[in-house]
């Protein structure tokens, strides 16, 4: 890993898999004690980086974006479990190097790996072996939804109503009273030597008229306008739906850790 020599270039640097996916960033550097070069860097993995696993920086190489591993993200999260508190002992390597087929004695086993880790801030020069300190914060997050009801109104048409005038005849029957006059002929005896009886008058013709009442049939009209019009009534009515909603669980990695 003739890039990354120094604890600067690694600190906080991503880490990607051998699929390209990112698998986390480097927490903290270990340093051979006699070399004082980079041995293993600790990954974080997990939704919000709280778990640390080993990568032997031997099998790292560099990249536009960080270390490139030839692992993926799966592998490395099963390595074995070794307390990330400073110091690495001799067997604790050799299970870390097992884990990754690598060759043991040519990482120079007969000599310690300490932790280092500098702040921002800090030169790489100036760490003191056996610290320990978080190398940076690797924050990851998740986008959540929720849907809700945006309930409105649309006019939409909800019938049609026609005038449509016809015409259409009748027969109606009225009864109406009416009057005639009727002849009534009376006959009176009279004194015949009174004037009235003795006037000579020869043929005489009386004529009497009579009358009656017959129907008479006439029409009148009735008009009245029918109009059409729309009243505005308010009233409510009630709507339901199905929204989707999303929420976050964080799982946390709880395996205890073993001493070499």
């Amino acid at each position: 890993m003739s890039d990354f020599t120094s604890v600067e270039k690694l600190q906080n640097a991503n880490v990607y898999g051998a699929d390209g996916d990112k698998i986390g960033s480097v927490g903290q550097v270990y340093l051979d004690d006699q070399s004082g070069q980079p041995s293993f860097v600790t990954v974080k993995t997990g939704l919000f980086g709280t778990k640390e696993t080993f990568i032997p920086v031997s099998e790292a190489t560099s990249s536009a974006d960080g270390l490139q591993v030839p692992f993926d993200k799966a592998f490395i999260k099963d390595a074995p479990n070794v307390d990330a508190d400073g110091s690495i002992t001799p067997a604790e390597e050799r299970r870390i190097y097992e884990y990754y087929s690598l060759d043991y004695q040519d990482t120079g086993a007969d000599r310690g790996v300490t932790g280092t880790v500098t702040d921002h801030d800090t030169r790489a020069g100036d760490v003191t072996a056996g610290q320990g300190v978080d190398a940076g914060t690797d924050r990851e997050s998740v986008v959540v939804r929720d849907e809700q009801l945006n309930v409105g109104t649309e006019t939409r048409e909800s019938g049609r109503v026609r005038l449509r005038k016809h015409s259409y005849t009748d027969t109606e029957t009225v009864e109406v009273p009416v009057t005639r006059e009727e002849v009534v002929v009376e006959r009176e005896p009279v004194d015949p030597n009174s004037p009235e009886a003795l006037a000579d008058t020869g043929d005489e013709e009386v004529v009497v008229t009579t009358r009656e009442e017959v129907p008479v049939v006439d029409k009148t009209a009735t008009a009245e306008k029918v109009t059409v019009d729309k009243n505005r009534v308010q009233d409510t009515e009630r709507v339901s739906g199905t929204v989707q909603h999303e929420d976050v669980e964080v799982d946390q990695d709880t395996t205890g850790r073993r001493n070499g």
